[in-house]
C-alpha cells in the first residue's frame, strides 16, 4: 500500500476541469512565512515568470498556492485551475481566455499563443494546481500542448505569472523551485491547539515531520471519536498505539517513506472507524472524476436517500476524508492522497463504474446541443468504460457525440480520446476490429483539421492497410477520402484525385450511396482546385443530386457551396451567390460552424467581384470569428488572405499588409509553401511601392535642400 501511495496520480483520460476560485479553506491556517516570503519575492520579480511548488501528497502545497492566490497583491485578475483529472490543455486555455475577457480560439497552436498574448498583456496570476497528473511516468507531457506553453511562456515571459504545484517536476528548465517539506515544529503545535487537540503536540508534530495533512486526520479523528478529550493519547485506543515504533524503524528510510508510512497508518485508523454506509460510500464514489453532488453518489448505492447520503459526505468532510465545496451546488471531492488510498482500497471497481454509467446515461442530454457541456455526460460514460476495458463501448459514446465534437471544432478532444483508443487496441492487438479501423480514420480527420497534415496522412494509411487486408471495403472507401483529403489541403491536387477515385469505384461497386456522394463532392473540389472548373460543377451536382436522395442536410449544404465556388471562378457571381444563400441557410440550421464560415467566405469573395468591397469585408469578418472560434486554421488563413485581397482594392494597403502577414503566419504552420509564398509575393509588391515612394521623397527632399544652398551661395 505505501509504494501505490507514493507513485503520482495519473489521469487515464481527459476530465472534467476545476477552475475558477481557489476551493482551498484556509481556516486554521499557521505559518510558512518563510515560504511564503520566497515565493513573494519571486511574484515581484521582472525576470521570474514561472514558479512551481514541489512536494509529496498531503504536505499542503494546494494549500500555500492559495494562500498566496488570495492574499497576493498587485494581480487585478487571477486564475485557479485544478488539473488533477488530467485535463486537455484546450479546456484550460479556453477557460482561462474567457475569464481574463480575452477572444477563445479552439485551435490548440492557436490557443498556445493566444494564452502567452494574454498572459503578456496585463499582470495576471494563473495557478495549475496538480500538474504531476499531466504528466506520464518519464516526466514527458501526457497532454498535447502543455509543454509547448510552458517553454514558450518561459521563453516571452511578462508581468502576469503561473505558478503550479506539483508532486513531480517535468523535464522542463526555467522554473524557480520551492521544495515544499512539513511544518515548523512550532507551526504544527500551533495548528494542532487551534483544533482543539491536547497532549505532548510538540513531539507528536516532530515525529511525523509537521506533515500537514497528516496533523489535521489525527486532529480530525481524535475530535470525532474522543470530542470531549481529544487528546493524543487517545492514538493507543484508535490502533495507532505503535505509531511512534513504526516510524522510528530503521527499515523506514527517509521522511517522504516516514510521512507516507504515517499516512497509511492514520488513514487506516480513520477508516476503521467509519460505519458502513460510510465505507460503501468513499469506496463507491472514488470511481468519479472531480467533484459529486449527493444525486450522483446516491446512484451508486441503491436504497439510499439523498438526504441520508448528504449527511454522511458532511460526516466524512469533518474527518478530512473529503473536501466540501460549495459554488452554487454543495459538492463533494477527495483530497488527492486519500483519493489514492480509497481507490487503493476498493480494488476492482467494476459495479460501481457500472453504475456510474447508468447514472450518467439517466441525466445526458438529448441532441441538439450546443456547447461541450452539453455532450459532457458522454465524455464521463466513455471514461467509465475505457477503466472497465470496455473499448468498443468507450468508442461507441464517443462516436455518439462525434458528429458535433466535428462541427463545432473540438478537435484536440477527438485526438486525445481517440488516441487512446488506437493505442489501447494496438496494444492488444485487435486489428480487425471496425471500431479501431473508424478511431484511425477519425484519428486522421482531426489531425487534418488541425493543419496536421503528415500525421493525418499516418493515421489514414494505417486504416487503410488493415481494412485491405481484412477485406473491409467501405473502410478501404473511407480511408482513400481520408487521404485525399489530406492530399488535396497540401495542394498535391492529382494525388488526390486518384484518391478519390479509387474510392468512388469502390463505393459503387458496394452501392454505398454516401459514399459516392462525399468521393463526388471531393472530386469537384479537387478539378475546381486544378482551373477545370465545368468538370468540377458535373461532379458537385452529381453529388448534390445523390445527397438530396438520401436525406444529407451535411453533404448538401457542403455540394452547394462547393458549385458557388466553381460558378464563382467561371464569373458567373449572382450565381454563385445563390448556391452560397442555400449552403449558408441549411449549415445555420444544421449547426455546421465550419460550413458556415466557408459559405460566407464564398460570399465575400463573389460580392469582392462584383465590386461590392465593403459588403465583402463584413462577410470575411463574419467567417474570420467563425475559423477563430472552431480552431479552422486553415478557414482562418484563407479569409486573412482573401480580406487582405479586397483591402487592396478599397486602397487600404497598409491593412491589407497585416492581412498577408497573417494569412503567412498561418500558412507557415501548416507547411503550405506554395501558400506561403502568394503571400510573400503579395507583401512584397505592397512593400516595394511604399520603399520607391519614400526614396523619391528623400531624394525630393534632397534637391530641395541643394536648391536652397544654391541660392543661398548665389547671393553672395
Amino acid at each position: 500500500m505505501v509504494e501505490w501511495l507514493e507513485r503520482s496520480t495519473k489521469a487515464e483520460s481527459p476530465g472534467v476541469l476545476k477552475a475558477g476560485n481557489s476551493p482551498k479553506n484556509l481556516a486554521y491556517w499557521q505559518g510558512r512565512k518563510t515560504e511564503i516570503a520566497q515565493v513573494q519575492q519571486w511574484l515581484t520579480d521582472e525576470n521570474t515568470c514561472l514558479i512551481g511548488i514541489e512536494g509529496i501528497g498531503g504536505t499542503g502545497k494546494s494549500m500555500l498556492a492559495a494562500k498566496i492566490y488570495a492574499e497576493i497583491a498587485g494581480f487585478p485578475k487571477r486564475f485557479w485551475a485544478d488539473v488533477s483529472n488530467g485535463e486537455g490543455f484546450s479546456d484550460v486555455a479556453r477557460e482561462v481566455l474567457t475569464q481574463f475577457g480575452f477572444p477563445v480560439p479552439e485551435q490548440e497552436a492557436q490557443l498556445v499563443e493566444a494564452l502567452v498574448r494574454c498572459l503578456r498583456s496585463g499582470q495576471f496570476l494563473l495557478v495549475i494546481d496538480n500538474l504531476e497528473s499531466l504528466l506520464q511516468p518519464d516526466r514527458q507531457w501526457g497532454s498535447l500542448f502543455y509543454g509547448e506553453f510552458f517553454q514558450t511562456w518561459i521563453e516571452s515571459g511578462g508581468n502576469s505569472k503561473v505558478l503550479v504545484t506539483t508532486r513531480e517536476r517535468p523535464e522542463l528548465k526555467g522554473f524557480a523551485w520551492l521544495p515544499l517539506k512539513g511544518l515548523q515544529v512550532d507551526e504544527g503545535v500551533a495548528l494542532l491547539a487551534e483544533l482543539g487537540i491536547k497532549g505532548d503536540l510538540g513531539e507528536f508534530v516532530e515525529l511525523v515531520d509537521g506533515h500537514p495533512l497528516l496533523l489535521r486526520l489525527v486532529a480530525d479523528l481524535l475530535k470525532e471519536e474522543y470530542s470531549q478529550d481529544p487528546d493524543l493519547s487517545r492514538l493507543a485506543d484508535l490502533g495507532l498505539g505503535n505509531l511512534r515504533q513504526l516510524l522510528t524503524d530503521s527499515q523506514v528510510v527517509g521522511v517522504h517513506r516516514r510521512e507516507n508510512v504515517g499516512m497509511v497508518l492514520v488513514l487506516d485508523a480513520s477508516f476503521a472507524r467509519l460505519s458502513e454506509l460510510q465505507k460503501a460510500l468513499l469506496l463507491n464514489i472514488s470511481v468519479y472524476r472531480g467533484a459529486v453532488d449527493s444525486a450522483a453518489s446516491v446512484a451508486l448505492l441503491p436504497g439510499s436517500t439523498e438526504p441520508e447520503i448528504e449527511a454522511e459526505l458532511r460526516n466524512l468532510v469533518k474527518r478530512s476524508l473529503l473536501v466540501e465545496k460549495l459554488n452554487g451546488k454543495r459538492r463533494f471531492e477527495f483530497q488527492p492522497v486519500v483519493l489514492e488510498y480509497v481507490r487503493y482500497k476498493a480494488g476492482e471497481q467494476t459495479e460501481a463504474h457500472q453504475r456510474a454509467i447508468d447514472y450518467y446515461r439517466s441525466i445526458a442530454k438529448q441532441s441538439p446541443w450546443t456547447t461541450k457541456d452539453d455532450v459532457q455526460e458522454y465524455l464521463e460514460i466513455f471514461h467509465h468504460f475505457y477503466q472497465l476495458q470496455d473499448y468498443d463501448s468507450a468508442f461507441d459514446a464517443l462516436w455518439f457525440c462525434d458528429d458535433f465534437l466535428t462541427l463545432r471544432g473540438y478537435y484536440i478532444d477527438q485526438v486525445e480520446l481517440y488516441g487512446q483508443l488506437v493505442s489501447k487496441w494496438a496494444e492488444i492487438g485487435d486489428r480487425e476490429n471496425w471500431n479501431y479501423r473508424a478511431a484511425l480514420t477519425s484519428l486522421g480527420n482531426a489531425y487534418r483539421s488541425l493543419g496536421e497534415y503528415q500525421r493525418a496522412i499516418e493515421f489514414h494509411k494505417q486504416s487503410l492497410e488493415i481494412s485491405r487486408k481484412i477485406g473491409d471495403r467501405n473502410g478501404v472507401g473511407n480511408s482513400l477520402i481520408g487521404l485525399g483529403n489530406a492530399y488535396d489541403s497540401l495542394g498535391e491536387y492529382q494525388r488526390a484525385i486518384e484518391f478519390f477515385q479509387q474510392s468512388l469505384e469502390i463505393f459503387r461497386e458496394i452501392g454505398a450511396r454516401d459514399g459516392v456522394g462525399k468521393s463526388l463532392n471531393n472530386l469537384g473540389n479537387a478539378y475546381n482546385s486544378l482551373g477545370e472548373y465545368q468538370r468540377a460543377i458535373e461532379f458537385h451536382q452529381q453529388s448534390l443530386e445523390i445527397k438530396r436522395e438520401i436525406g444529407d442536410c451535411n453533404g448538401i449544404g457542403s455540394s452547394l457551396n462547393n458549385l458557388g465556388n466553381a460558378y464563382n471562378s467561371l464569373g458567373e457571381y449572382q450565381r454563385a451567390i445563390k448556391f452560397y444563400q442555400q449552403s449558408l441557410e441549411i449549415s445555420r440550421e444544421i449547426g455546421d460552424r465550419n460550413s458556415v464560415g466557408n459559405s460566407l467566405i464564398g460570399l465575400g469573395n463573389a460580392y469582392c467581384s462584383l465590386g461590392e468591397y465593403q459588403q465583402a469585408i463584413e462577410f470575411f469578418q463574419q467567417s474570420l470569428e467563425i475559423s477563430r472560434e472552431i480552431g479552422d486554421i486553415r478557414g482562418e488563413a484563407t479569409v486573412w488572405f482573401n480580406l487582405g485581397l479586397t483591402l487592396e482594392k478599397v486602397n487600404r494597403e497598409s491593412d491589407a499588409l497585416g492581412a498577408y502577414r497573417n494569412a503567412r503566419e498561418l500558412f507557415q504552420k501548416m507547411e503550405l509553401d506554395a501558400y506561403v509564398q502568394r503571400c510573400n509575393n503579395k507583401i512584397e509588391r505592397i512593400s516595394q511601392p511604399q520603399t520607391l515612394v519614400v526614396s523619391l521623397r528623400g531624394f525630393w527632399g534632397w534637391l530641395r535642400r541643394l536648391w536652397r544652398w544654391l541660392r543661398s551661395w548665389l547671393r553672395r
